[in-house]
């Protein structure tokens, strides 16, 4: 019996001990960035609307390297909005353009950069550029919301 007790002892000075974990959650997803199409004159969205067709693709071209990176089909978002995140954990400048139906709508252009804490590091957006549109952020949510004119179309 004491030789269960004193091996318990042992046991939990171990575990106890030996077993260091970081108290320090670091995860950290890449920056990203949420786009909104709506009617300038009646804020309306226009995938839900049926201005735009929400079966056909979205595309961002990487200005920089002249590529496509991404096609993004709004139908599946019930909320009809375009999450981008492909600067991924990369800093630097990107700059992108995008299209709906082949028609170009506007380009963004973004600063990001590694910040380092005692314990953990991100990126983080420093500038965000929208240009050729009008836009609107929508401070509660982080989403932009682009305006285009319907109406001279």
């Amino acid at each position: 019996m004491k030789r269960l007790i004193k091996l318990s002892v042992i046991l939990l000075i171990i575990t106890s001990f030996g077993c260091t974990s970081d108290p320090y959650n670091c995860t950290t997803s890449p920056p990203s960035v949420t786009f909104e199409f709506v009617d300038k004159t009646s804020g309306e969205n226009l995938f839900k609307n049926g201005t735009f067709d929400a079966k056909k693709a979205v595309t961002i071209t990487d200005l920089n390297e002249n590529k496509i990176i991404q096609y993004a089909y709004l139908k599946e978002d019930n909320l009809y909005r375009l999450g981008f995140n492909a600067m991924g954990w990369d800093a630097g400048t990107f700059k992108y353009a995008v299209k709906i139906e082949d028609k170009s709508i506007f380009e963004f252009h973004v600063s990001t950069e590694k910040r380092k804490s005692e314990h953990c590091s991100s990126t983080v957006i420093t500038s965000l550029q929208i240009k050729n549109v009008e836009f609107q952020e929508d401070k509660t949510t982080g989403v932009y919301k682009i305006l285009i004119d319907t109406q001279n179309q």
